[in-house]
């Protein structure tokens, strides 16, 4: 009988330490999954609360608040962010506050970003699906007879800015591939620096030919600040590639990713997100690589030659 209790009470203690340690071994791994998640949380967590967007300057600066407003008012929702809208004074100054890092994130022309690169190590971002097939467009008034470029010989003629890709560079670049240097072929060449102010001057006849980003024209004949009767397109250039979101090369990575992905998630199916397309002229956002722009940089190189 007392052989019989002891055995039973050795495997009541036997047991009792089995079953605590089994509770202590839970125990642990408890506690070591709420210190991995924690630091999980602690690791998808920013400390940035505002974002710094700065934009190209190449239209009235009401004209883009205007337009991008839908998206802006989205992107923070979709983050968490507090928008600051930079719009420099002109497109240099773009450039010089992303390498002061000033700004955070810019919507660059083709140019100027490959600038940014050159001096901030600017990484590409998104591009809007249209991005990809931009072009210039040369305008005049409506009643001008002329109507091939080669009639415009001894005219005056303005560029946009001299940092545009669309307003000047690319222009620049197809004209020359016709044998024509502004400076020679025209009486006078000037810079009006925006798009929309190249295309005031052409249709209040100060300069006879200009130079002008052809989505800026179509939005303003959308948005009745242009009537299709004051001016005509004597020509349209070949497609390139043009604007592009970049950011600075050290941005946190976790908002890098919330970023993009707010981005890429419009969708033109969706009622809501359509809008807010539509008010900056695309129907979807892309992920920007650097390859994008290598016909742009080529061109650039003969350009600055």
């Amino acid at each position: 009988m007392d052989t019989t209790r002891q055995s039973n009470s050795l495997c009541y203690e036997m047991t009792n330490k089995s079953v605590l340690t089994q509770y202590y071994r839970f125990f642990w791994i408890v506690l070591c999954w709420i210190t991995f998640l924690s630091s999980a949380h602690a690791n998808t967590t920013s400390t940035i609360q505002t974002l710094r967007l700065g934009v190209l300057p190449d239209s009235d600066p009401q004209i883009i608040k205007q337009r991008l407003s839908p998206l802006l008012h989205y992107i923070e929702k979709q983050t968490g962010l507090n928008i600051e809208l930079v719009i420099p004074k002109n497109y240099e100054n773009l450039v010089e506050k992303f390498q002061n890092k000033t700004i955070d994130l810019a919507l660059f022309g083709g140019y100027t970003f490959i600038k940014a690169q050159q001096k901030a190590q600017a990484r590409a971002f998104v591009m809007r699906d249209i991005d990809l097939q931009f072009s210039t467009s040369f305008l005049t008034q409506a009643n001008n007879p002329k109507q091939n470029i080669i009639d415009f010989k001894g005219a005056i003629f303005s560029f946009g800015s001299q940092l545009s890709t669309s307003g000047h560079m690319m222009p620049r670049f197809f004209l020359d591939k016709q044998n024509i240097q502004p400076e020679v072929f025209f009486k006078e060449v000037r810079y009006s620096n925006a798009h929309d102010t190249t295309v005031y001057l052409v249709r209040d006849g100060h300069v006879d030919l200009g130079a002008v980003n052809s989505d800026v024209v179509k939005h303003m004949l959308m948005d009745k600040r242009l009537n299709k009767n004051e001016i005509r397109i004597v020509w349209k250039t070949p497609t390139y590639t043009d604007y592009v979101w970049a950011i600075q090369p050290d941005f946190d990575e976790i908002l890098h990713d919330r970023l993009l992905d707010s981005f890429l998630s419009l969708s033109i199916q969706d009622a809501a997100h359509q809008k807010i397309l539509e008010s900056i002229g695309a129907r979807s956002f892309l992920p920007a690589n650097n390859a994008d722009f290598e016909s742009l940089r080529q061109a650039t190189k003969i350009m600055e030659r």
